[in-house]
């Protein structure tokens, strides 16, 4: 029996990314409204158990798991692309092991403790960052991002932006508003505005991976045939006709 035409599975990983990613800081803002209004701040009250199970800046709930898993889905994509893609395999490895990181960092928040690496570079870097974290964060994230970079750039065109500007608003999260919110932190502790920063932050990266889990699906064409199927990586840029 002849296969079916090729399917691309793009426009179902974006149904099953982008919800959670939209809606759960507007979810958490109107849960943390509602334990203020109802001054439901004891731990067994139900509107304040409801917000701690969804809050996007809490740790150990629903949505660090969401937050967990979408990095569990950008390591799946890159361990697909490392055996099916034609070039560039041990970067995509490498992109697999630097997810499946992420996603443990979500869990443990890992990240935190680089505190200790960072208050030791605070002193050469000429702005507070507060969260001193961020630093050596930074200099991970470009380092990573200076290996990557010709894997990325071989990419279709669509792909290679989609990924450079989940980037661009993952670093614009992790970097720009965590450094705003720690400095609001500092200033006015656990205030409204430190929550709103909060979750916009949390939200940019949120966004960010669900945009690269969905470029990531584009690179894959699916043929389905009598008693199994076949995936194919069409990810790479096409050569130019000479």
């Amino acid at each position: 029996m002849a296969p079916m035409p090729d399917k691309s599975i793009t426009r179902f990983v974006a149904w099953l990314v982008l919800p959670p990613s939209l809606l759960l800081a507007p979810l958490s803002a109107f849960l943390y409204v509602m334990v203020r209004r109802t001054e439901s701040y004891a731990p067994w009250d139900g509107w304040n158990l409801v917000w701690t199970a969804f809050d996007i800046g809490e740790e150990g709930n629903v949505a660090v798991w969401i937050a967990s898993t979408l990095w569990l889905f950008v390591a799946a994509f890159a361990v697909l692309a490392a055996v099916t893609a034609p070039r560039f395999r041990k970067s995509w490895w490498l992109f697999a092991a630097v997810a499946t990181f992420a996603s443990a960092d979500e869990a443990g928040q890992i990240h935190e403790k680089l505190f200790v690496v960072g208050d030791r570079l605070a002193p050469y870097v000429p702005i507070d960052v507060h969260y001193n974290w961020v630093i050596p964060g930074t200099i991970a994230a470009v380092a990573v991002g200076a290996l990557l970079l010709r894997m990325v750039l071989s990419l279709r065109r669509p792909i290679m932006f989609s990924i450079i500007g989940a980037g661009g608003l993952f670093l614009l999260g992790a970097v720009v508003m965590e450094t705003l919110t720690g400095l609001v932190h500092r200033r006015e502790g656990l205030s409204d505005l430190y929550v709103a920063l909060m979750y916009i932050e949390e939200s940019f990266e949120l966004l960010a991976v669900a945009w690269v889990v969905i470029a990531l699906s584009a690179m894959f064409r699916i043929s389905r045939y009598r008693g199994g199927m076949s995936l194919v990586f069409a990810g790479s840029r096409q050569p130019a006709a000479a």
